[in-house]
């Protein structure tokens, strides 16, 4: 029960501190700056390998809009973690997301809580508590909300491209399946669906 409980705190302080994740102009690693239009090898050079590199796959809409990645800087939890989002192989946004935390191997899935997925919560951070889901899919989609979840109206007929994924979490026969649903690697909401299955 306390390693559960913990657990349910940790999701918390994750999902608080995530709904305000902050914009950068430049990363500092170990004295280089990498800026916004630097190549992927720039930022191997100066920062290293990332903790969690998650490719944005997917048919693009109509505008053209070319696969993506985001790379994810754990570096343990007295410190921000830093996101790069990649376009065409170059930088073009940085972020601090939350301080980080002890990073190990992911548990399998269904051993979460699932009612500590909320929405604000990095696909980093799921993937770390939760596992891999039994079920995902996503590609590009027209969405009328930014990353900071602010609704833009002036977008209700237009919109821009965001990579949208839908994951299914199996939490056993006693509990109700999970839809998460993630915008640019951020949760943005959960539903339940019929009753899970135990595995065989």
């Amino acid at each position: 029960m306390p390693g559960r409980l913990s657990r349910i705190v940790l999701f918390v302080l994750a999902a608080t501190a995530l709904s305000g994740v902050a914009q950068a102009d430049s990363l500092r690693c170990d004295g280089r700056l990498v800026t916004d239009g630097d190549p992927v090898v720039s930022v191997l050079r100066a920062c290293g390998e990332p903790s969690f590199r998650d490719p944005w796959w997917g048919n693009a809409p109509s505008s053209g809009v070319p696969p993506m990645m985001e790379w994810t800087y754990n570096h343990g939890p007295q410190r921000l973690m830093n996101q790069i989002v990649f376009r065409e192989g170059k930088v073009i946004a940085i972020r601090t997301a939350g301080y980080g935390f002890r990073a190990g191997t992911p548990p399998p899935s269904g051993s979460c809580e699932p009612t500590s997925i909320a929405p604000g919560l990095s696909k980093y951070r799921l993937i770390q508590f939760c596992g891999e889901p039994v079920q995902r899919s996503g590609g590009y989609v027209y969405s009328t909300v930014y990353d900071d979840g602010v609704q833009r109206y002036f977008l209700r007929h237009g919109g821009h491209a965001v990579y949208r994924e839908r994951w299914i979490y199996n939490f056993g026969a006693n509990r109700l399946l999970r839809e998460v649903t993630l915008e640019n690697a951020r949760v943005v909401s959960v539903q339940t669906l019929g009753r899970g299955f135990d595995r065989r």
